[in-house]
């Protein structure tokens, strides 16, 4: 099988290679050009048979590893590979191998055994983007006519384009290591993370190197060689302050100013991280690292001086344990009840600080002038600003916020590295599905059929813009978890000579959503607010988004066979997204003879920017290929 894609459109895409160099995508540029050959080995041994998939790929214009094959993604070399054997009344599939419990168009919601690969976004279809895991399939049929499935599976993560790959600690940029530098379906939230631009990953680092230039590169008070300590004293200094005119205007954010010259001059950050306004501070809407950090103290500057950081995955121990029973009503009714006990497939990433010997250390924070281990007194720390300081535990963490104890960690430890760690979270979830078929006189047969869902323990995103402000990035962004409650309510009908046409209504209820007012001091800005995040979408450049307590998609699937035997097939599928985005498939199936198929592919988003699919307007694409099977 081969196949191309090339962009329809010319745009930015999302992960950007620098604040000043960014990398668009234009109209006709091809990013994929794929070839692909499956081969399958199907045989017997003893009374059992066995399925082999093997699956070599080569995509010459790939980004990063997903030019060729690679393991627990869709180019995995070794696809399946599964033994079916027979034990008394039981089924038994042991091995590499897919299991589907969900039937809903474009989305997944019971289908939660197996991860997805995102790196196409759900473009492609699913029994291809879906990642086989080793596991014990088991199935019996009941004397009730119902059938009891027990599957255990290793855990495996989801694949989105930007996560899933280690960093070493650094102390410039990361952007060669795992951002997934001009992804063509990079998305906003995981570009906060790991991007070139807007990631933390990358600012966190040059913030070190605003602070070494602002300090003289101590990590410690009393140190006058920076360039803040010997032109100026006081307490109570700010962002806010040193960029509005406030008598220090000089050495202001705003793009060419001293801070700038620090983070993006000189050659110390090549003009990579987006930490500066092109124009005045505006905390009202911040789309730059230090409209954020407005309240930020020079003293939290200090704290913060020759930062490093890294970026860590870590895979889960123990296996999934899932459990099905499926069966039908006396009137036709067919339902499943589902239930599993594992890990999310769905990536988080936490936070958090070590020494330079890789000693955990803990956020606390002072409002008044403290004296430092060096014996001087902090710059800056006033009772109107909260600076934030390291310590070697939480107990003096805590101390220090209630301003009884001090013990600010200096070079003797090492400088900070900020330390992203993605993991897979433990969740439990419960769900169940129905369908059934019902005449109508207007419109023949209708099927209706519905999905729900009760997940525990999800971990999502919260934003603390208040701890954001003051330069406590652990505590500004972190993962909380909560319950969700999920579910699909569909019609299928049949117009128009054999064409299937299916409408869903799809909700994401966020049963712990959180949205906070907090009294803060007019420097934070507009918004010091504490709520969930739009994991989608949240960014630098939308204010770090909110999510929706309640999030609603809709969909409609077409789907059509023609040619004089129905040997052709033509698919449109349109998913409407809450806020105004849009993504619309449009693929063509049609077979040249019995054993070459050419296909094609229209992919469009639209709509609002900050929503799942408006912000991947410049990735939109047609695909052309070809398959080949004897």
């Amino acid at each position: 099988m081969h196949e191309s894609a090339f962009y329809t459109d010319s745009g930015e895409v999302i992960g950007a290679a620098s604040a000043t160099n960014t990398t668009s995508a234009h109209a006709r540029d091809l990013f994929k050009t794929a070839t692909q050959a499956k081969v399958f080995i199907d045989g017997d041994v003893a009374d059992s048979t066995y399925h082999v998939e093997l699956n070599a790929f080569k995509d010459f214009d790939g980004i990063g590893d997903a030019d060729s094959n690679e393991s627990d993604t869709q180019r995995d070399f070794l696809r399946e590979a599964y033994v079916d054997a027979e034990l008394k009344d039981v089924s038994m599939r042991i091995g590499k191998q897919q299991v589907v419990w969900g039937t809903a168009d474009g989305m997944k919601l019971l289908d939660a055994i197996n991860p997805t690969d995102y790196t196409e976004m759900a473009q492609n279809q699913m029994e291809d983007s879906r990642i086989p895991v080793w596991m014990i399939n088991a199935e019996t049929d009941l004397a009730n006519g119902g059938n009891f499935q027990l599957v255990v599976s290793e855990p495996k993560s989801s694949v989105f384009a930007g996560l899933g790959k280690a960093s070493a600690k650094g102390s410039t940029t990361h952007k060669a290591d795992n951002a997934d530098q001009g992804h063509a379906f990079k998305m906003k939230g995981v570009d906060s993370i790991t991007g070139a631009v807007n990631g933390f990953l990358n600012i966190a680092p040059a913030l070190g190197k605003v602070a070494t230039f602002a300090f003289g590169g101590a990590h410690k008070t009393g140190q006058d060689s920076g360039v803040l300590e010997t032109n100026y004293t006081g307490a109570g200094l700010t962002v806010w302050d040193y960029s509005n005119g406030n008598t220090f205007g000089t050495f202001g954010i705003q793009s060419g100013a001293a801070l700038c010259v620090a983070a993006n001059g000189n050659g110390q950050n090549n003009q990579v991280t987006n930490l500066c306004s092109t124009d005045t501070l505006d905390t009202t809407d911040p789309d730059a690292t230090f409209e954020y950090m407005s309240a930020a103290t020079f003293a939290t500057f200090d704290t913060l001086g020759s930062i490093s950081s890294e970026y860590r995955v870590t895979d889960p121990s123990g296996q999934n344990v899932g459990l099905r029973y499926k069966g039908a009503t006396n009137n036709g009714i067919n339902y499943s009840l589902n239930y599993m006990n594992g890990y999310d497939t769905n990536p988080s990433v936490d936070m958090h600080w070590e020494d330079g010997n890789g000693s955990k250390l803990y956020v606390g924070t002072t409002s008044s002038a403290s004296t430092g281990t060096d014996g001087a007194a902090d710059l800056g720390s006033t009772d109107a600003n909260l600076t934030v300081r390291l310590y070697t535990t939480q107990a003096l963490a805590n101390a220090a916020a209630a301003d009884t104890a001090y013990n600010k960690v200096d070079n003797s430890g090492g400088n900070p590295t900020l330390v992203f760690v993605e993991s897979l979270n433990k969740i439990k979830q419960l769900g169940g599905s129905f369908d059934m078929g019902v005449e109508t006189s207007a419109l023949g047969p209708i099927v209706i059929r519905g999905e729900a869902l009760y997940q525990k323990d999800v971990e999502s995103p919260v934003i603390d813009r208040k701890k954001f402000g003051h330069g406590d990035l652990v505590g500004g962004l972190s993962m909380v978890e909560g319950d969700y409650f999920k579910y699909v309510a569909g019609v299928d009908i049949t117009r128009l000579t054999n064409m299937m046409i299916s409408l869903q209504f799809i909700q994401e209820r966020n049963l712990d959503f959180i949205d906070e007012t907090q009294s803060c001091h007019s420097e934070y800005g507009a918004n010091c607010g504490r709520y969930t995040g739009d994991r989608a979408t949240l960014h630098q450049s939308n204010g770090l988004q909110k999510a929706e307590k309640n999030k609603e998609f809709y969909s409609v699937f077409l789907s059509k066979p023609f040619g004089a035997s129905g040997e052709h097939r033509w698919n449109n599928i349109s998913m409407f997204e809450e806020n105004g985005g849009r993504w619309n498939r449009f693929d063509i199936e049609y077979s040249i003879n019995d054993d070459v198929q050419a296909t094609a592919e229209v992919n469009s988003y639209f709509g609002d920017a900050n929503t799942q699919f408006g912000q991947l307007s410049a990735s939109n694409n047609i695909q052309v290929g070809v398959k080949y099977s004897f």
